[in-house]
């Protein structure tokens, strides 16, 4: 039996990060992988890097954030509620060691789970060849049947596990889509996070939450800047 962590968007909250990873090794993952976005809106961007790459058994997926990070692009995006200046901070805060890391993240992996093929990616990719300096994920749209369809149209496997959009799904079209959820951004004091069970024949995959102290990420993220406080609202607060 064989057990995969997954987790998304740590987004820098490195107190969710150490509660989800705790739970982790509790249930004996023999891996764990994030589908990107691991720095960036929380307060400790250098700190979460720093702790997924210190692991033996992780696999870091490419995100939008991680990109941004990795071409030291911090202009603000359109529909982006993370401002430039606190892009700029964050990314200050960062090493040439940790850009060469994340240099070396890829867009996707699959893994085999029983009789199945398992794709992991931050979101849908554009379908052409990939060049970093060009921004490759399609627009967020609501899950459906048939939008996650389209999207994923031509991947050949059979489930695909993403974030980005930091909310939850579980849709089963042509394939099965699971959005594993923001670890680090969600209004309760819980780490989120998804574990895949499997063995030669068969696999299922459970959610699971770890308690942590959220006080301390408000306390650090509103400490930090007029950005961080911004930032802490949105995320922790206006979408409760």
């Amino acid at each position: 039996m064989g057990k995969i962590g997954v987790i998304s968007d740590v987004h820098g909250n490195l107190q969710a990060l150490e509660a989800i990873l705790g739970l982790f090794a509790k249930e004996n993952c023999n891996e764990i992988i994030h589908t990107g976005d691991a720095v960036d809106i929380g307060p400790n961007s250098r700190e979460c890097l720093e702790k997924l790459l210190s692991l033996p058994n992780v696999t870091m997926l490419l995100g939008n954030h991680d990109r941004d990070f990795l071409l030291n692009e911090f202009e603000a995006r359109k529909f982006s509620h993370v401002p430039t200046e606190h892009k700029r901070q964050v990314f200050a805060t960062m090493t040439d060691e940790l850009r060469a890391a994340v240099s070396r993240f890829p867009l996707y992996v699959f893994r085999r789970c029983g009789s199945s093929k398992i794709m992991f990616t931050h979101y849908a990719f554009k379908n052409e060849p990939f060049d970093i300096r060009k921004f490759p994920f399609l627009p967020l749209v609501n899950p459906s049947v048939d939008s996650f369809d389209e999207m994923f149209e031509g991947v050949e496997c059979d489930a695909v596990f993403f974030g980005h959009k930091h909310e939850p799904c579980d849709v089963q079209g042509k394939k099965l889509y699971v959005d594993v959820g923001s670890v680090g951004c969600y209004p309760e004091p819980f780490a989120r996070g998804i574990i895949i069970e499997y063995d030669e024949t068969s696999w299922k995959y459970t959610r699971v939450t770890a308690p942590y102290e959220m006080e301390k990420t408000r306390k650090l993220m509103t400490d930090e800047t007029s950005y961080g406080k911004q930032l802490y609202d949105f995320y922790f607060l206006l979408k409760k």
